[in-house]
């Protein structure tokens, strides 16, 4: 860490000894480093152009590394070497006022001693584990320090994922009780939430199998960490899959009710429609302008035709009923 005189354009950092973090910012990383330290944990934002310059000067970044943490890569992998580890994690925007769902991502590269990562919006994942940290949570070094941050990222996954598991039991529920309204039910932006998140975890389970992480346990720096992450993205994968053919049934079960009103509506319309059809014909027919017209010079003429189109309304009824057209 000798090359750690400044780092300009640090979100934060985290200098640990004894598996205690310290914060420390850029004015202060030399000092504290001096005093020594186990590791350390650097945040940057790439917003800032002077964390970009101090990433493509590290001297000791490889290749990879350097282009995953500065380019603009946003599928989700992992890369592992003998002695580092990169790659692109899956966060959730952190806005000004904590409400944004929106996915973004993280990029790290650490080695035994050094865990860098970072991000071109604010994130919570990180957040939250700085935060962590300085209340007094250990971590014993990069590879741990990594784990927790997809441990935090899935335990707000897992408590959204119980907000919309009720919010789906209320639609399903008020469905279910034959409620009118079923239009109205905010069952696309819970879809489109519930699609995303599963995208995110079967993105992250499938990086973590190409790593090979089954025949690398132990023998890299995420070896040890990498089993209990797979696990709980195929157990989060599963999760929001189920809730994710929940709503597409009772997407479906809302449509087919829909449909059936719709269709009901219809056919009483097409029924009134039939039985007006013959008396619409006899009022046209009867009010041409033209000499012969039955019942003209009939004091009750008008009565009598009313008269004879009620009885059209009876027989078209009656013929409907025959042929059971009408219930």
């Amino acid at each position: 860490m000798e090359n750690l005189r400044n780092c300009a354009g640090l979100v934060f950092g985290l200098v640990f000894r004894g598996g205690t973090g310290h914060l420390v910012r850029d004015e202060s990383l030399h000092d504290v480093l001096a005093d020594g330290a186990d590791w350390i944990w650097l945040h940057l934002g790439l917003s800032d152009h002077r964390a970009r310059r101090f990433l493509n000067d590290f001297p000791e970044l490889p290749v990879a590394g350097r282009a995953l943490l500065l380019g603009n890569e946003t599928r989700i992998q992992i890369l592992l070497g003998e002695d580092h580890a990169a790659g692109i994690l899956p966060d959730i925007e952190k806005d000004f006022d904590d409400r944004s769902l929106e996915p973004e991502r993280l990029a790290f590269w650490l080695n035994d001693r050094m865990l860098f990562t970072t991000r071109r919006k604010p994130v919570r994942a990180a957040q939250e584990l700085q935060e962590a940290v300085l209340a007094g949570l250990r971590l014993d070094g990069p590879a741990a320090a990594l784990a927790q941050l997809q441990a935090v990222y899935s335990g707000m996954v897992e408590a959204r994922l119980v907000e919309l598991a009720a919010d789906l039991d209320r639609m399903e529920d008020r469905v279910l009780a034959d409620r009118a309204s079923l239009d109205r039910l905010p069952l696309g932006p819970l879809r489109h939430e519930l699609a995303r998140h599963h995208r995110e975890f079967a993105a992250l389970r499938g990086a973590i199998h190409r790593t090979g992480f089954s025949r690398l346990t132990g023998e890299t720096l995420l070896g040890g960490h990498l089993a209990v992450l797979y696990q709980d993205a195929e157990d989060f994968e599963r999760d929001a899959g189920s809730l994710q053919e929940r709503a597409r049934l009772l997407y479906e079960e809302i449509n087919t009710r829909i449909a059936a009103t719709t269709n009901r509506s219809l056919s009483a319309l097409t029924v009134i429609s039939t039985l007006l059809l013959p008396p619409t014909f006899v009022a046209g027919a009867f009010g041409m302008n033209v000499g012969g017209i039955p019942w003209a010079g009939e004091p009750e003429g008008f009565w009598m035709v009313l008269g004879f189109c009620v009885v059209l309304i009876a027989i078209s009824y009656a013929v409907l009923r025959r042929f059971r057209i009408l219930p």
